[in-house]
């Protein structure tokens, strides 16, 4: 069975005992709602719906991204060697220092989130690239585990092999694998510190991964950036030297409070200290680099197979510059096929999309922003699917865009991360519901 029939056939087992699923869907929400997957201190919602790959749409989708792997490393070589180049990006001097700092390691983005929208039928579309404080791996692992253990897989056979990525366990793996790669052997480190901005992150998830790092045996701190001293030698927190850094601090929030992390930031430029998540990864991560790609006088480091790869792959994508009045023009005149996106934010804040504004709106949205850090991007059809809705007792089938979230644990997929909405922007500033991923092989 391929996964468009595993989902015809799960809506039709559904249809068949309402009740016993509303029952049971109750139990999975009372598991979510006394669980650690959380978002602003409230449980996350859920649809009662999982979805399902199999080995054959993953490999295509693997084919994919490592043709885009190799166009974002090559990308990234560029940038640290041809001063030239760093000028199409919008990097401030700090930035740009930080960036071009030496991790220790050789991954330039040993984490990242890579946001898809793909319709099972060949269409893929990359919406967006998170290598910088990703996060949703707890909410994968709690809803994976609850529909797992919930009555609604009973509808595949036996003789199919039904499992499900880990990305909290597989990326304590990876952290500890680019640690040894940064000291050159095989020693563990001592102590781990889960580094973000207080108030900043998802402390829910930290929390989740200080368990695990420390049922391995690594002394595991949370800490602020601010928290953190250096003597020129060794990081220290209250507690002591630390190894290594799990960094969740974006870089933007960091040059952005430079100076109140200035002992954190000198010990990693001296390579001092091992941060899985090093600086480089934000030229992968700032929204620029969808339209700098697409412009011929920054890609001659490019084949021209890889410059159809971009075309292909990539939403239609402009620099917003001020004074671009073509371009202005154009999206005022055709609001219905563009939308404005931020270079660095996330969760949907800050995103405007021309069909959800009266023309009098748009064009005001427009004239704001114009110049301020955004990119104007081609508005992709978001795939829809028709989904499991149990609202007030009654269970129901509607249409939902979704939006896949694929893990990349140095450059590989290590996890799986669907959120679907009824709105054009699907992100947790909006409707958002998550849903748990399953591999199905052998049917």
């Amino acid at each position: 069975m391929d996964a468009e029939e595993l989902l015809r056939k799960y809506r039709d087992f559904i249809r068949s005992r309402p009740d016993e699923f509303i029952r049971d869907y109750r139990e999975v929400k009372d598991v979510v709602e006394n669980s650690s997957a959380r978002y602003l201190g409230q449980p996350v919602d859920f649809l009662y719906q999982p979805v399902f790959f199999t080995p054959e749409d993953l490999d295509w989708i693997e084919e994919v991204l490592a043709q885009l792997t190799a166009i974002l490393n090559k990308t990234i070589e560029r940038f640290r060697a041809d001063e030239s180049f760093r000028r199409a990006f919008p990097f401030s001097e700090r930035t740009e220092d930080l960036i071009l700092a030496d991790p220790g390691y050789d991954n330039f983005f040993p984490m990242a989130r890579f946001d898809i929208f793909y319709d099972y039928d060949g269409g893929l579309k990359f919406c967006e690239f998170n290598t910088d404080g990703s996060a949703g791996m707890n909410e994968a692992r709690v809803l994976q585990n609850a529909l797992y253990r919930s009555k609604v897989l009973e509808f595949i056979p036996e003789d199919c092999d039904i499992h499900y990525y880990t990305p909290m366990e597989n990326w304590i793996d990876t952290t500890v694998e680019i640690y040894h790669e940064f000291i050159g052997g095989e020693d563990d480190p001592e102590t781990v510190a889960i580094v973000d901005f207080q108030g900043e992150g998802i402390n829910s998830e930290f929390r989740e991964y200080k368990k695990r790092f420390v049922d391995r045996g690594y002394r595991t701190l949370i800490r602020d950036p601010r928290e953190l001293d250096y003597d020129g030698k060794n990081l220290l927190s209250d507690e002591g030297r630390i190894d290594l850094v799990y960094r969740r601090a974006t870089t933007q929030k960091i040059v952005e409070r430079y100076e109140e992390v200035e002992p954190f930031l000198n010990a990693y430029r001296d390579g001092n200290v091992c941060v899985a998540g090093g600086f480089s990864s934000q030229i992968v991560h700032n929204k620029s680099l969808f339209a700098i790609l697409q412009e011929p006088d920054y890609t001659d480091h490019l084949t021209e197979d890889e410059t159809d790869f971009v075309n292909n792959y990539f939403p239609l994508s402009r620099i917003f510059h001020r004074g671009n009045e073509a371009l202005r023009n154009k999206l005022i005149e055709e609001q219905d096929m563009f939308l404005l996106k931020p270079f660095d934010k996330f969760a949907g804040h800050g995103v405007y999309v021309g069909r959800d504004y009266r023309p009098d709106e748009w064009k005001k949205k427009v004239e704001e922003v114009q110049g301020e850090n955004y990119i104007a991007q081609e508005f992709c059809d978001v795939p829809e699917k028709e989904f499991i809705y149990i609202k007030d007792g009654e269970l129901r089938f509607e249409k939902f865009g979704y939006l896949i979230g694929l893990f990349l644990y140095k450059q590989e997929i290590n996890g799986l991360y669907t959120r679907v909405g009824r709105e054009n922007v699907i992100a947790s500033l909006v409707e958002c519901f998550t849903l748990p991923n399953f591999v199905v092989e052998g049917c």
